[in-house]
């Protein structure tokens, strides 16, 4: 620790904090006594020693009002054609609360101007299109039903013994019942797999899918594994085929 000595200082009062030369204007020299006693400045818990050493006089301590500013986050500045310290603090921390507040007020001010503003024009546009997207989807959807629908009607002036005709009767039948199983599954909210749907809608079980399919459509198609086969077989493959198609582009629960 520093000993006490005799300090002559000529003293003017800004001058002790900033150091930007000699202050223009009148002036006032005074003879002080400082006692220097290693003094350590704490900010915010952290301890440091000015460049310029605190001292005290007359029981104050005096510290570097530069040193002290900029620890707080400020900055300083000397007026030397005033004799003006000039101290600009710290920008004020932002509040995510009020910011938040603030950005919800304005995002629900153009929510409100943003719906005043949709003309009616704009509202029929959209549902135009939605109508003619719909309309559109319904057609090909018809159509392809329809089209399935002849096929089938025409099916008893099929080749019998020609296993593509007996295929595309019987895609023509797996389809519809295909069709049928996914809206009285999606209506009973199922979730169930085209195989299980097959058993359950069109009582027809995979595993002896054959023998089910001639039972179920052999009077109507004239279905037989020996006087027929080629046929029967193309019809019990087009089916299956047919069912699941039409199951699973139909099922959406």
């Amino acid at each position: 620790m520093k000993t006490r000595k005799r300090l002559t200082a000529f003293l003017v009062v800004a001058a002790l904090f900033i150091a930007y030369g000699t202050a223009q204007g009148a002036s006032l020299t005074k003879t002080i006594k400082a006692v220097y006693r290693n003094i350590v400045v704490v900010v915010d818990g952290k301890a440091n020693v000015p460049s310029e050493e605190p001292f005290i006089v007359d029981g104050h301590v005096y510290v570097p009002l530069r040193y002290i500013a900029q620890a707080l986050g400020a900055q300083v500045d000397w007026d030397n054609n005033n004799n003006r310290v000039l101290i600009t603090s710290a920008a004020a921390k932002t509040d995510p609360n009020r910011d938040q507040a603030k950005w919800q007020e304005g995002y629900n001010a153009g929510l409100v101007q943003g719906q005043l503003m949709g003309s009616q024009s704009a509202y029929d546009k959209a549902y135009k299109e939605g109508y003619d997207e719909g309309f559109s989807k319904g057609k090909k959807e018809g159509y392809d039903e329809g089209y399935k629908e002849g096929s089938r009607d025409s099916s008893k002036s099929s080749n019998k013994d020609d296993y593509r005709d007996g295929e595309d009767d019987g895609y023509s039948v797996g389809r519809k019942d295909g069709k049928a199983a996914a809206r009285e599954a999606n209506s009973d909210k199922k979730n169930l797999t085209w195989k299980e749907a097959m058993e359950k809608y069109a009582d027809i079980v995979y595993k002896s899918a054959e023998d089910d399919i001639i039972y179920k459509y052999k009077k109507d198609y004239d279905l037989n594994t020996k006087r027929y086969p080629d046929y029967t077989d193309g019809f019990i493959d087009g089916y299956l085929d047919g069912f699941q198609e039409a199951f699973e582009e139909y099922y959406d629960y």
